[in-house]
């Protein structure tokens, strides 16, 4: 038995290897994943080709397609609101686009950041439903008239203003105005139009753009802008990837209340700090509302085997708010920047201009009581990201905005009946999912690693329970065998622990004796 010591000790030699391997491998092998997940969402003139054109451009032929679904509400009821009455809406669309972004002259410093120009535009898609045409005709209040009246207010007071109006819209003929009210093609409304109102109005209005669009769009320019961005790109702190410092060649915006200054910061909602968990708060750069908004992480869902975050807006941001001029839960005032622009004067006039969720979910019931037909669902009509959490990158998103405007008395000389009004203009719908492909890619490269570390982890740790207990019993084996052999100290000492015989050989054979 003098072997099983020696055999005992040598399998302690393979547990310590296996212990080693557990612990050192597979901590070898996130760190290797988290190095890898860092090479693919920072941006730098040596990424890979696939970083690079996803940052770059998101109509990479890899990429997936974001889709633009544009809503436009219509006023059914006209001469009932025009006699004081509630507009009675009627929604048209969806009106759908593809939306692509295309950066211009992209430059890295020093200071891991990334500048560069940017184009924006849509082409329509071949899936728009039949039923509907750009050519279908809209009723909706005359927001390009409404600017006008708000200019010529702070030039000449709102008497005047509305005498020079009044004296205009007497001598003005157009089939598309009807007092407060136009009528538009959905083609003129989301992509413009030339005004013969506003181009009479300019005399009393210094200053006035005579064409009026909803949706901005660089394909109508042959130049491309020339207002940058700067991004981080979290080159030196991941936690800062992909977060604005200066958006359209503005670092802040100070056209809201004073003393505020509000500050470009925030991701574009396509990349965020990577090892997200729930509960967690992001914020994104929204240049439509030029503020950043907070996302909550309040959910998990699962896209195709891949499990996701969901952020949606923190419904906190949303209470009435007198800095950003907000007086009514959950409609946002951008009147004031809209007319300013992010560098000018706190109050400047222009159209009343608001943004919500759509269908005015989450917004005051004193704005949404003002009009007729529209009905709030959470699952339609709120924004929301679903982000992969150990990567940052959002797998899925929607963002769902609707822009509104106001009017009411204060224009009774032109319209005198009409009661104060949120009017819906119309809302977009901005949505976008990985690939198959993508998706694919994902599982196999990290949940591939780490199933391979897990792997790695439990087979040490067979391993090491497996020698351990060859050892356990190789060394005890000696102890064991002494344990059970004949040398017990209660059998006693006899040769083969019989029993004497009660007549030996020397007793005599008759007891009694013979004759």
């Amino acid at each position: 038995m003098k072997w099983q010591i020696p055999a005992g000790l040598s399998c302690l030699l393979p547990v310590v290897l296996a212990i080693l391997v557990a612990c050192l491998i597979p901590r070898h092998i996130n760190k290797a994943l988290r190095g890898g997940i860092a090479d693919e969402i920072v941006w730098s003139e040596n990424s890979s080709a696939d970083t690079y054109a996803r940052y770059a451009r998101d109509d990479h032929d890899s990429d997936p397609v974001i889709h633009s679904d544009f809503y436009v509400l219509n006023i059914t009821n006209l001469a009932s609101v025009k006699a004081g009455g509630r507009p009675e809406l009627q929604q048209l669309g969806p009106y759908t686009y593809r939306k692509h972004t295309v950066k211009h002259n992209i430059w890295f410093d020093k200071k891991g950041r990334v500048a560069f120009t940017r184009d924006e535009f849509y082409t329509a898609l071949s899936d728009n439903a039949t039923h509907l045409s750009l050519d279908d005709v809209i009723t909706t209040v005359n927001i390009p008239l409404l600017g006008a009246l708000a200019k010529a207010h702070s030039f000449f007071g709102r008497v005047v203003a509305l005498q020079l109006l009044l004296e205009v819209l007497a001598a003005f003929h157009d089939p598309n105005v009807d007092g407060l009210f136009m009528t538009r093609t959905v083609r003129e409304l989301l992509w413009g139009y030339e005004d013969p109102l506003l181009q009479k109005l300019k005399f009393i209005a210094p200053g006035l753009d005579t064409r009026f669009q909803l949706v901005p769009n660089t394909t109508a320019s042959s130049l491309h802008p020339s207002s940058q961005d700067i991004i981080n790109t979290g080159m030196s702190n991941i936690s800062s990837v992909w977060n604005t410092e200066v958006w359209s060649n503005h670092s802040s915006i100070k056209s809201w209340k004073s003393p505020h200054i509000e500050p470009v910061q925030g991701s574009d909602g396509v990349q965020f700090r990577p090892s997200l968990k729930s509960g967690d708060k992001v914020e994104v750069w929204a240049p439509e509302v030029y503020k950043s908004a907070t996302l909550l992480a309040n959910t998990t869902v699962d896209l195709d085997g891949v499990n996701l975050l969901r952020f949606r807006p923190d419904p906190a941001q949303g209470l009435p708010n007198p800095t950003y001029f907000q007086n009514y839960q959950g409609l946002m005032n951008i009147t004031s920047p809209t007319a300013a622009g992010p560098e000018g004067r706190a109050g400047a006039p222009g159209p009343p201009i608001f943004l919500s969720n759509a269908h005015f979910c989450d917004v005051d019931p004193a704005v949404a009581d003002t009009v007729v037909g529209l009905n709030c669902s959470q699952a339609e009509h709120v924004t929301f990201l679903d982000v992969e959490p150990m990567t940052g990158i959002t797998m899925r998103a929607a963002k769902r905005l609707m822009m509104s405007t106001q009017y009411g008395p204060e224009w009774r000389a032109v319209e005198p009946h009409v009661k104060k009004t949120f009017l819906p203009i119309f809302w977009v719908e901005e949505w976008s999912q990985a690939t198959s492909d993508q998706l694919t890619s994902f599982k196999s490269q990290v949940y591939g690693t780490q199933r391979a570390s897990k792997i790695v982890l439990w087979v040490s740790i067979g391993v090491a329970c497996f020698f351990g207990l060859l050892a356990l019993i190789l060394l005890t084996a000696p102890w064991w065998d002494k344990r059970h052999s004949g040398n017990d100290p209660e059998a006693g000492g006899g040769d083969s622990g019989q029993q004497e015989p009660l007549l030996g050989p020397g007793t005599p054979n008759n007891a009694t004796g013979a004759d």
